[in-house]
């Protein structure tokens, strides 16, 4: 069992610890479990799972086991040659028993004679004497001899182990406390799921609020869940209303949950429970009434009340059903409330329960005392057990004596018997319970929807800063999209330069070009405007479905215009931007034309400079051409020139339409771009894009 303990812990342990997130404070608890891997190898090694000394635990047992084996088998194989032949008509029963540690054979008593040896015991009739025969008796006692050191060798063992265990004794029931005390954490929060617990919230003013609050020994299916407050404006709760109502079963909820919520367990009633913390709790609740020690009723209670008006202090939870009880009504009222101005002055938080009408109108009285009753239904006769607070209970004895099967006439009579004061005081207890009912009802509508309001604001809060979130996150990827993109395409300018350096444009030009180039893509990359200019999420706006050639603004590109590429009603879509083709989010576009793109092109349109010429070309030229309807002398220059704007403006892939017809133009224009050195490669497009009537072609850019 200690073994087995160790290795718990150590399993627990390393479980918290790998699930520290989950449980932080378990886990930094479990780290006080100390490993025994020394002592928990001696003791695997010598003691096996059935609890038994092994034979591995030495090599000493090991060879005594052995021999045992061997002289216990060389034993039966010689009693063995008695369960045949001759001797079988001699014995009661063909086997070899044990006595005295010692293997006999049960003898028929006429046949004692017949077979020598030593008689170890009878049966109870005297018909069967056990005999150890003769031929086997140096080998019994051989065997006694060998199992005796056997049994020594295992009182070594165990006394080794024992010591190894007292070593560690102190680390090992450190060990076994945390392992209990995690086990009772554990065993708490299954109670807590089981039983569909809340955390209270916790004070130390003596204020106590129970929000449908479920006794937790009691059908969860059946109860009737109880709210109640005391400790806020008024010290004490009396309780007042029908027997079998649910007035001892409300004190004993706020009790249990008084002692569950300061043991650390949760307990079962709904959010925005609120208990105090008390140094002392005392209940007098049942009859205590004794023959043996000649205590009444009343005397029973009076003696457990006397005890807790001694030991009370400032800050005590008193629980006492049926208060003053067992008396004369008169003097009993009169006690109770002594008793319970007495604990007033003392400050100590009361809850009572009684059915004295001087009660009643006492709690009305005395500033610090409210009224509460447990509700009767006067339609079905029966409790509904729920609290009302306010209002004093009737104990509408009349009708449950009739609901209990007490004859109509007795009951009139008792009826007729009581004075009109009463009568009129029970009727005015009535009308209050009803319209306390009444306005109880609304308060908890009232509440239900403040509930509902206050969830229904936290979910949009919730959805606002996801919101945010997501509006944060699109800027950050719109904003290094758009910078990826104009590095891209600022390489593509430097191609474009050396390029016009190759073909001898003059160097002066060539660097003036490269400068303002440079100098347009770090205004684009630094000056994009992304901080002023924000991304509006409001779904509101957002297209939900674009299709291919829809014009459309990016927000996030300053309102540039840009066309669709591609169908979407998904989350982003591909939009052609000028030269840039960008995924863009769908929440950062809007339908419409916006400002076209432009670079920083030279002043002068008419200037021969190259670089101004390939910006140019890169803001007008299509990335298709089409060359349907032109005979081939005509289209072949036309194709010519189009591919030295498209590579002069930096595009990688081109759109050739030139159709199927004959084939001859498909021909034509791939023996043109054959044999051209700008060219990286060329391809028929897919069937869905055109198939054999276009050809793909994608630029050495």
């Amino acid at each position: 069992q200690i073994a087995s303990t160790l290795l718990n812990g150590s399993r627990l342990k390393a479980f918290l610890v790998r699930h520290v997130a989950k449980a932080p404070l378990l886990a930094d608890r479990a780290k006080a479990i100390s490993d025994f891997p020394p002592l928990m190898g001696e003791i695997e090694n010598a003691i096996g799972r059935d609890g038994t000394v092994q034979d591995s635990a030495s090599t000493t047992l090991g060879s005594l086991r052995s021999q045992v084996r061997v002289l216990a088998r060389r034993v039966d194989d010689r009693l063995n040659q008695y369960l045949s032949g001759n001797f079988r008509a001699m014995l009661q029963d063909p086997l070899i028993v044990l006595r005295d540690d010692r293997r006999c054979l049960p003898v028929k008593a006429e046949y004692k004679s017949a077979i020598k040896g030593i008689v170890h015991d009878q049966s109870a009739s005297g018909a069967t004497l056990f005999i150890e025969p003769m031929p086997v008796v140096e080998l019994n006692n051989e065997l006694r001899q060998v199992e005796g050191k056997e049994r020594q060798e295992i009182q070594r063992i165990l006394s080794k182990l024992t010591a190894l265990v007292a070593k560690q004794g102190e680390k090992i029931h450190g060990t076994c406390e945390v392992i209990a005390g995690i086990d009772l954490a554990h065993a708490k929060a299954r109670l807590a799921g089981d039983m569909n617990c809340t955390e209270p919230a916790f004070n130390n003013k003596g204020f106590i609020r129970i929000r449908e609050g479920r006794h937790p020994l009691l059908n969860p299916d059946n109860v009737v869940p109880t709210t109640l407050t005391l400790g806020d404006k008024y010290k004490t709760l009396l309780i007042t209303g029908p027997n079998t109502g649910g007035k001892t079963v409300t004190l004993k909820t706020v009790g249990l949950f008084t002692l569950m919520a300061q043991a650390g367990m949760q307990v079962p009633a709904s959010m925005g429970t609120e208990l105090a913390y008390f140094d002392q709790v005392f209940a007098d609740i049942g009859d205590e009434q004794s023959i043996a020690q000649s205590l009444s009723t009343f005397s029973a209670h009076i003696t457990n009340i006397v005890r807790i008006l001694k030991q009370t202090g400032t800050r005590a939870l008193v629980l006492m059903d049926e208060i003053g009880a067992g008396t004369d009504p008169g003097e009993g009222a009169a006690l109770a409330k002594a008793i319970l101005s007495y604990l007033l002055k003392h400050n100590a938080r009361v809850i009572a329960t009684t059915h004295y009408g001087e009660l009643k109108e006492y709690a009305y009285l005395v500033e610090g005392i409210e009224n509460a009753a447990v509700e009767f239904d006067p339609q079905t006769l029966r409790p509904t057990y729920r609290l009302l607070q306010g209002v004093p209970g009737s104990s509408n004895a009349f009708h449950i004596a009739r609901r209990l099967g007490m004859p109509r006439a007795v009951v009139e009579d008792a009826t007729n018997n009581q004075s009109q004061t009463d009568i009129d005081a029970g009727q005015v207890m009535q009308r209050l319970e009803k319209a306390k009912r009444i306005a109880d009802d609304e308060k908890r509508k009232a509440e239900r929807l403040s509930r509902e309001l206050d969830d229904l604001k936290a979910k949009y809060e919730a959805r606002l800063r996801d919101l945010e979130v997501l509006r944060s996150e699109a800027k950050e990827r719109a904003t290094r999209e758009a910078q990826v993109l104009i590095r891209r395409n600022t390489e593509k300018m430097e191609n474009i330069i050396g390029e016009l350096r190759r073909i001898g444009k003059e160097g002066r030009k060539t660097q003036s070009a490269r400068k303002r180039m440079k100098e347009t893509s770090e205004d684009l990359i630094g000056g994009i405007g992304f901080e002023n200019a924000p991304i509006v999420l409001d779904e509101a706006d957002m297209p939900k479905r674009l299709k291919k050639g829809d014009k459309v603004r990016v927000l996030s590109l300053g309102s540039a215009q840009g066309e669709v590429l591609e169908d979407s009603d998904g989350k982003e879509a591909l939009v052609q931007v000028g030269m840039i083709r960008v995924t863009v989010p769908m929440s950062a576009l809007r339908v419409g034309g916006g400002q076209p793109v432009k670079y920083d092109t030279p002043a002068h349109k008419n200037s021969s400079n190259a670089a101004a010429v390939a910006m140019e070309k890169a803001t007008t030229i299509s990335a298709e051409i089409s060359l349907i309807g032109l005979r081939t002398d005509v289209a072949l220059p036309r194709f010519e020139k189009y591919l030295d704007d498209a590579f002069t403006a930096g595009l990688e892939y081109v759109r050739v339409v030139h159709g199927k017809g004959t084939g001859q133009m498909r021909k034509a224009v791939w023996e043109s771009l054959k044999t051209d050195t700008r060219i990286a490669a060329y391809n028929l497009a897919h069937p869905d894009d055109g198939g054999a009537g276009v050809t793909m072609v994608r630029l050495a850019v």
